[in-house]
């Protein structure tokens, strides 16, 4: 029978540890971007929205007639 290398397997252990850890970072990172990415447009288009309906109500001259 051959004896567990205990210090081994638990250097093997880190390692695939802290490559989980970095693919999870990875993937939060990224998904973390989405939507910071889809919330910019999200907004620029309802100021863009609001801006459309402001537009009547700011420029509106009574001495144009």
């Amino acid at each position: 029978m051959n004896p567990i290398d205990i210090p081994a397997i638990e250097k093997q252990a880190r390692r695939l540890r802290a490559a989980e850890i970095q693919r999870v970072n990875g993937l939060f990172a990224e998904r973390a971007h989405l939507v910071a990415k889809l919330t910019v447009q999200s907004v620029s288009a309802g100021v863009s929205v609001v801006s459309e309906a402001l537009r009547p109500i700011f420029s509106w001259n009574p001495q144009a007639r």
